[in-house]
């Protein structure tokens, strides 16, 4: 059931975001809110209906090199400022944000169809403490001093690279913003964002509490668009010299060429295939409440979603009933519903694609298993989950990203095998394994080739652990000392300490 406050979702959008931006969202560029100079726009979807939501403003080449050229401008003072100065304005976005939860939350599940009941709390809680821990990293980047030849000094010091490019993905889009300005702005660097066009209002609403919590205008600037429109001109504008992308793989392949061309740095965090392997003298109940959460939560949408389940042979019966218990218990509907845990896919053409992957699965020999208790609603881009048995491992099902409530059961008899099984695909950003045996514990941890390998846990993460996938789920690490690291220069100087001597020895002579 779609509850009455869907009809009026516009309305609503509209109540939220700031005045300039009750007919259409604009882009906010240089502390000023600007609409094309083409005046060109495109429209969202509210996906738990399928109805339009709301008009935004389609940023060209003009509004992203105005935005670029704010960003180099303000970046220069914002370097040379204190840099406790500088935290202090990050922790006091920190704290926009958790009293306007209730706002960003309303606008993300709106706008991308997450459960109000993850939004307002979990979700802005984890982009509050994003601010709050790159805050105290600001007078904390040191360099190093280096022990070289009698008479000279050598040390490093740490420089940003000046305006960073930041494209975030629809799917968290309040954390995944936040992800990419709150280290950005704590290294010193100015950025402009390009939030996914899916999902882009809570970026904006974010703008504008950074702006009121006393950001210096042109830090940060946020440029609504498509990706071959506005994110294509933002990654090859030639002031950029940092592009930080999450999203797909393809989409990481194309502007990692594009980078690479021009010589730029970028940070890839791509998609991902996780497995899930649960051996027989691991806590089933605590399992698979961790399996159901991370393979349906959010509709699948989760890019170390667990999407492949390994079961010891042993475990296979009771622990899919345990996990079929949890399902029927499982709320799928309007995500405006406290009650509801998961919403809809977040497009019309992200549905048609995963039923595209449950019907080649099935032509491919895959069995469903009958999930006759799950209900979802008709309007909207709602899905069923659907577990498949008798998959093989070279299914295009075992080895593509689906991006939706799509679970994988294999079976194993060993520990090596298993470990074979998971590694077997052409991603790597997250593995779980769930068992009693320490020594198993430490041997998967170091067996699993993934950058995120959680034991006895799922999608454990904090803002001061690193994030990041090994082969094509991209490269370079997000969060933690890691991010300082991908987001500044090192530079080498030198000082000689007495007179310099030629080592052709004195020419002038």
């Amino acid at each position: 059931m779609i509850i009455e406050s869907q009809s009026n979702a516009t309305a609503l959008i509209r109540d939220v975001l700031p005045e300039a931006c009750r007919d259409t969202a604009l882009n906010w560029i240089g502390g000023e809110w600007r609409h094309s100079e083409s005046k060109d726009s495109f429209i969202t979807i509210n996906p738990t209906t399928g109805r339009p939501l709301y008009d935004i403003a389609m940023a060209g080449e003009a509004e992203v090199e105005a935005a670029v050229a704010a960003g180099a401008e303000a970046q220069k003072h914002w370097w040379k400022s204190d840099g406790q100065d500088r935290a202090r304005v990050l922790r006091h976005i920190g704290d926009a944000i958790r009293s306007h939860s209730a706002l960003l939350g309303l606008l993300d599940t709106l706008d991308a169809g997450r459960p109000i009941r993850d939004t307002r709390s979990r979700d802005s809680e984890r982009a509050a403490r994003l601010f709050e821990f790159f805050a105290g990293m600001t007078d904390r980047l040191r360099g190093a001093n280096i022990p070289v030849q009698p008479g000279r000094l050598n040390f490093t010091q740490l420089e940003p690279y000046g305006v960073v490019a930041g494209i975030s993905p629809w799917n968290y889009p309040l954390t995944n913003a936040a992800g990419k300005i709150a280290p950005a702005l704590a290294t010193g660097n100015a950025i402009v964002l390009k939030p996914a066009e899916d999902s882009p209002l809570s970026a904006l609403l974010l703008a504008s509490i950074a702006d009121e919590a006393g950001l210096p205008a042109g830090l940060l600037n946020v440029v609504n668009g498509l990706g071959n429109v506005t994110g294509e001109a933002l990654i090859r504008n030639p002031q950029i010299s940092k592009v930080s992308f999450t999203g797909s793989t393809d989409v990481g392949r194309h502007i990692g060429s594009v980078c690479g061309e021009a010589l730029k740095s970028v940070t890839l965090e791509l998609g991902g295939k996780s497995a899930f392997i649960v051996f027989d003298d691991a806590d089933l109940d605590r399992a698979a409440d961790a399996l159901v959460f991370s393979a349906f939560g959010n509709g699948g949408q989760t890019c170390t979603a667990a999407t492949r389940l390994f079961l010891s042979k042993k475990t296979t019966p009771t622990f899919l009933d345990a996990v079929m218990k949890r399902l029927s218990k499982l709320q799928i509907g309007d995500p405006l519903d406290p009650e509801t845990h998961v919403g809809p896919l977040i497009s019309d053409k992200q549905m048609k694609r995963v039923q595209g992957y449950i019907d080649t699965a099935i032509d491919d020999g895959a069995q469903a298993i009958d999930l006759k208790s799950i209900a979802v609603p008709e309007d909207g881009y709602f899905i069923k989950p659907v577990i498949f048995q008798n998959v093989r491992p070279d299914m295009r099902i075992a080895q593509e990203e689906v991006f939706g409530p799509l679970l994988s059961v294999f079976e194993f008899d060993d520990e090596d095998e298993v470990v074979e099984l998971a590694n077997a695909t052409a991603y790597g950003l997250a593995g779980t394994a769930w068992t009693a045996d320490v020594h198993r514990a430490t041997r998967l941890a170091r067996s699993l080739k993934a950058g995120l390998v959680w034991i006895n846990t799922v999608h454990s993460l904090h803002p001061g652990s690193p994030y990041g996938g090994f082969k094509q789920s991209g490269q370079g690490l997000e969060m933690g000392q890691e991010a300082i690291q991908q987001l500044m220069k090192s530079k080498s100087i030198w000082i000689e300490e007495g007179p310099w001597q030629s080592p052709w020895g004195d020419l002038g002579e």
